[in-house]
């Protein structure tokens, strides 16, 4: 027993002193022993542990599936465990990946137990994840470094290169990779340069910095590299970096190209833009390109439309060189240039004794002629048609490059757009001037206008913009520029707006005639719009025709008068006609004329008015022509200026002149004694307004006898007049003589004013 007790402690010594984690089971899984490596790993204590289940350690966190089946297996079958990888999250421990490893084993006292032997790989495996991630980091910092880098082993074979290396040198990883430096590239890369410092420099500095080599390589041409090396002893590898300054040179040589190909576009910009003469663009713009270029001569050359010959106004020259400033044929540069030119694409040439397209005879000793033995042309095609080409000599070959070529084709373009801006602006300003001539002196309004809206989008106003000295001269108005219609004129027609408007959105244009009767007048006006519809202007061009409307109105109003009075005149000659053809008693003829000669004095009166009225004095006077002596004398006339209209001055005539006739063979003026008073005038007349009134009254002549039977001249005298004038008219016979009175509304009588006239 003694020795059984000694062996179990022997046991659990061993136990104890294992750094692994283990534990001891009996068949049932209860922890028998657990070691201090096991209770230190995963925090537990013996009185936890011992003598429990296993599933129940810990609170139940070695519950694990999978164990649970891998030791139930032990127990059944007699199975072990070896190295089986479980992952677990321990509470208070974190996560652990454990190997674990079991076996059931017969103790000394022949019962049997499990032993597990727990192996915590969680830091190994962290570490390992850790070690993968830098060299993967190491991998892509490599491919990543825009710097060629070989990675070589200590016998200078390559372990591998990175992208820009094989991009930079060509060749793949498989021709490459394992191969001595010296045999890359078909032994290139063996030069005594970079043998001295991988065998010598290297081995003896342990790296060496920005060592320059140059070499040509077969296929890539010249290449300046600085090298740089380390060697990397804790991994038996060299780190060999390869910059090549080639590019970087390259790079430099551009950057250079392009600020100084930017300095001379601002320069060639600040110059063009103050010129506004073709042939002075054209010699600043060849100055500035030949001088960049450090060329011979430089030209700005222009095509005629059928393609014959190129013209140069003004070109430039180093002074040495002969100038051109001429037309050449553009035959002389031979078919092979022509072809080029016209297809678009810029020559160089570095030397013309030398280059196929100028090998013909004519070609070459054309441009031999001028000195020219290599030159830059660029053409410039518009509309499928070459326009103009820009040229740059030399008078020593030299090579054009690409970066020159650009330079000249950026001059050319800018120099087209320069000369066709200026001929636009000169067009412009010719047509300007003759716009403004035109503007200026003709005898129409033209103003140019811009439509304003309300909040609906309709038209309510219209600002003025522009407006040419007739439109002041035919207006009235002054200083209407930027002011609106309705400011100028409040009472302003709406027909105008809204013709306006119209024009306006709709592009129509549209000729009107219209009033304007705040400024009594009447203008034909031709309204169109300029400009697009976004932002219309309408132009009004138009003309003062008030007169000659007034005019057409007044002929057309003479016109119907004429007729209605010519209705009206054969009507009455028709009455004298029939009343004195009535009259047996008198002599038809003489009586008729003296009737007709009446009408024809009245007539004769109008006719010098103009049909506009007559003075009534003039009107008494013409039908007592025939007695001019005696007025004054035996007629007296009184009475204010009247002007009477056309239509009384007719019956007025009728009237008097048979009142007059009746005198001179049976009253007043039969004798040598009688007198005539002929009166008229204006008078008020309660509740009937102004009255004209007109007496004729005989005196001292033959004593009056009412005649037997009234004749026509009674009816004159009496009704007709009554009627035509709508009054009221009384012949009386007194013994002292005839009284003849009239009186009627002086509306009837007067002539009405032009204002009134032009209304009806």
């Amino acid at each position: 027993m003694s020795s059984e007790t000694d062996i179990s402690a022997y046991s659990r010594s061993i136990l104890e002193t294992v750094g692994l984690p283990l534990l001891a089971l009996d068949p049932r899984l209860t922890v028998e022993v657990a070691n201090k490596a096991f209770l230190s790993q995963f925090q537990a204590t013996r009185e936890e542990t011992i003598g429990r289940p296993v599933y129940e350690i810990g609170d139940g966190q070695w519950n694990i599936p999978e164990l649970r089946r891998l030791l139930e297996q032990i127990v059944e079958r007699d199975s072990t465990i070896e190295d089986y990888r479980v992952e677990h999250v321990f509470e208070g421990v974190g996560r652990r990946i454990l190997r674990l490893n079991a076996k059931r084993i017969r103790r000394p006292d022949e019962k049997e137990c499990i032993l597990l032997a727990i192996s915590d790989e969680s830091e190994c495996d962290r570490l390992r994840h850790d070690l993968e991630g830098r060299m993967e980091f190491s991998e892509k910092l490599i491919d990543s470094v825009r710097e060629a880098l070989l990675i070589l082993h200590c016998d200078l074979t390559v372990h591998s290169a990175n992208p820009p290396f094989y991009r930079l040198f060509g060749g793949e990883p498989k021709e490459t990779e394992g191969r001595p430096i010296y045999e890359l590239g078909d032994g290139q890369w063996d030069t005594p340069e970079l043998r001295r410092l991988l065998e010598d420099i290297l081995p003896r500095r342990q790296s060496f910095d920005d060592y320059q080599i140059e070499h040509v390589f077969q296929g890539f041409g010249p290449r300046v590299m600085l090298l740089n090396g380390r060697r990397l002893d804790h991994l038996n590898l060299i780190l060999l970096a390869i910059r090549d300054t080639m590019e970087l040179r390259t790079c430099e040589v551009n950057r250079r190209d392009r600020e100084a190909r930017q300095n001379l576009l601002v320069d060639l910009n600040d110059r063009l833009r103050t010129l506004a003469d073709p042939a002075a663009i054209q010699a600043a713009a060849s100055e500035l390109l030949g001088r960049h270029l450090d060329a011979s001569q430089a030209a700005y050359a222009e095509i005629d439309e059928a393609g014959d010959y190129t013209t140069v106004q003004h070109d430039w020259n180093d002074g040495a060189a002969p100038s051109n400033p001429e037309r050449h044929r553009l035959v002389s540069w031979g078919e092979a240039l022509i072809a080029d030119l016209k297809r678009g694409r810029t020559i160089a040439v570095s030397d013309v004794r030398n280059d196929l397209r100028t090998a013909a005879h004519e070609t070459l000793r054309s441009f031999e002629s001028h000195s020219v033995s290599a030159f830059l042309a660029v053409p410039l095609v518009k509309d499928d048609r070459l326009a103009a080409v820009v040229t740059v000599h030399s008078r020593l070959p030299r090579t054009w490059s690409a970066a020159q070529a650009a330079v000249a084709e950026d001059v050319a373009e800018r120099t087209w757009s320069a000369i066709e801006r200026a001929r636009a602006e000169e067009a412009l300003r010719d047509s300007e001037s003759r716009y403004r001539l035109l503007f200026e002196s003709i005898d129409e309004s033209f103003t140019v206008v811009e439509p304003l809206y309300d909040e609906q989008g309709h038209a309510v106003d219209y600002r003025f913009l522009e407006v040419n000295p007739a439109f002041e001269a035919i207006t009235g108005l002054r200083n209407v520029e930027r002011r609106t219609g309705r400011e100028l004129v409040p009472s302003l027609e709406k027909d105008w707006i809204d013709t306006i408007g119209r024009v306006a959105a709709s592009g129509n244009a549209e000729r009107v005639v219209r009033r304007a009767r705040a400024l009594g007048k009447i203008y034909d006006a031709f309204v169109f719009r300029i400009g697009e519809a976004e932002s219309p202007r309408v132009a009004v061009l138009s003309r003062d025709v008030t007169e000659r409307v007034r005019a057409e109105e007044q002929r057309a109003l003479l016109m119907r008068e004429l007729n209605h009075r010519s209705k009206n005149m054969l009507s009455i000659v028709l009455a004298i006609a029939r009343a004195t053809a009535g009259n047996p008693g008198r002599d038809f003829e003489e009586t008729f004329q003296e009737r007709i000669l009446s009408l024809a004095a009245n007539q004769d009166l109008l006719v010098a008015s103009d049909w506009q009225g007559v003075t009534l004095s003039d009107l008494v006077r013409s039908q007592l022509a025939h007695l001019e002596d005696l007025i004054d004398d035996r007629i007296a006339l009184n009475g204010p200026p009247l002007i009477i209209s056309a239509a009384a001055s007719q019956s007025f005539s009728m009237a008097l002149h048979e009142l007059a006739t009746n005198a001179v063979k049976y009253g007043a003026l039969s004798n040598s004694d009688g007198r005539v008073d002929i009166e008229w005038g204006v008078r008020e007349r309660d509740g009937e307004g102004r009255r004209f009134t007109m007496r004729w009254r005989e005196t001292e002549g033959p004593a009056v006898v009412p005649p037997a039977r009234n004749g026509f001249g009674s009816t004159v005298i009496r009704d007709m007049i009554r009627l035509n004038l709508r009054g009221d008219a009384r012949l009386q016979y007194d013994s002292a003589g005839v009284v003849w009175d009239f009186e009627c509304p002086i509306e009837n009588v007067l002539e009405a004013p032009e204002s009134l006239r032009a209304e009806k």
